[in-house]
């Protein structure tokens, strides 16, 4: 065990990620990237103070996405794209040529700081699933230097992790929740093909990252679009466990991590995340938003998998201090022990503007952690 003095973020967050007691609670404040001077200086002078108290006392994740080409393809097609008014809203509408036809998506994004929405997926029909389907598969071969770059970079301020979609998340980008909900009832077999190939794909990625040395953590995400309530527990079995426990034993033979993020109630798949082979699991909502108290969370899996969150952040933005301070103390209370916890917020801040109360809340939320997280 490593003494005070020799405790980095990047030591405690792996302390907690192999379920161990590194010196105090780890404090990862999600999507406040402090480590990035030119994230932070981009930011409205509102989130100063927070990311002065991230820098100071947080336990910082440096994210690497992976680039994915289209649909983990390397294939590359005629592509339109086109802008539409739509008063409130701007309509980015992005067409592809595929040797059966055109694709098209249409995303709508804000004109008064709203959050993007996705208003046509690519594939409505099973026409349009044809096109896809005819467009040739070419493996996805990225240059990894930049990973390795942002290692180097970030040294021991932060836990670099790697971002690897998962393949329920590429479906679901593909149909969008509406049709994936249908096409699970009347259609499974599609759903079957859909991750079938995006499994194989990811595999064949995967294998690429690992031989160019990639052999740290992964975050993989897309979990919650086949979990409850949008499908039994059985499809979750089905399309996410089935698919990413031979995935996170790739990563594990390689000496990697897996840490997962999946909102939503957990109750009936909890213990799917230890199938899987999960390292790491975020942010077990508690009621009313989820249906997992954290200390059950604990009771139930912690022998296996580090707890990290649950501190919401719709909370933080809306509840007073006190509220927050006593949160951050159940939170540590009740997954602590033993180790294997990180504090977390369930989401990013979502607004442009960090308004006084939530600034007030995050600070709070860190103050209190490293006042009551000790070990």
């Amino acid at each position: 065990m490593s003494t005070n003095n020799e405790w980095t973020s990047r030591k405690r967050l792996l302390a907690a990620f192999h379920r161990q007691q590194p010196d105090r609670v780890p404090i990862q404040v999600r999507g406040v990237l402090a480590w990035d001077e030119g994230w932070a200086a981009s930011r409205h002078p509102s989130f100063r103070p927070l990311i002065e108290s991230v820098s100071e006392n947080g336990d910082m994740v440096a994210s690497w996405g992976i680039p994915y080409g289209f649909f983990a393809s390397a294939t590359e097609l005629p592509t339109e794209s086109l802008t539409h008014d739509a008063g409130d809203w701007v309509l980015y509408e992005t067409i592809v040529r595929t040797p059966k036809g055109p694709l098209s998506s249409i995303t709508r994004v804000s004109r008064k700081d709203y959050p993007s929405l996705v208003q046509k997926f690519w594939v409505e029909d099973e026409a349009d699933l044809e096109r896809f389907l005819s467009i040739p598969y070419i493996p996805v071969r990225p240059d990894v230097g930049a990973y390795f770059d942002l290692e180097r970079r970030v040294g021991e301020r932060a836990l670099v992790i790697a971002t690897f979609v998962d393949p329920i998340c590429f479906v679901h980008e593909l149909v969008g929740s509406e049709l994936l909900a249908v096409w699970s009832l009347e259609s499974p077999a599609v759903i079957d093909q859909l991750i079938d190939l995006f499994t194989e794909r990811l595999h064949d990625l995967l294998d690429h990252l690992i031989g160019q040395g990639m052999t740290g953590a992964y975050a993989m995400l897309g979990e919650e679009y086949a979990g409850p309530p949008l499908m039994p527990p059985k499809a979750f079995r089905r399309w996410v466990t089935a698919c990413e426990v031979s995935l996170a034993e790739r990563i594990h033979r390689a000496g990697g991590l897996l840490h997962i993020h999946c909102h939503g109630p957990m109750q009936d798949i909890l213990e799917e995340f230890v199938t899987i082979g999960a390292d790491c699991l975020h942010p077990i909502e508690a009621p009313p938003l989820g249906d997992m108290p954290l200390k059950e969370a604990k009771k139930r899996v912690g022998a296996h998998i580090c707890l990290e969150g649950n501190i919401q952040v719709g909370d933080l933005y809306a509840a007073s201090i006190e509220q927050i301070r006593e949160m951050t103390r159940q939170a540590i209370e009740d997954a602590a022990p033993g180790g294997g916890f990180i504090l977390c917020p369930s989401a990013s801040p979502y607004t442009r503007v960090l308004p006084a109360k939530a600034a007030e809340n995050y600070l709070a939320m860190i103050e209190t952690a490293v006042e009551y997280g000790k070990y």
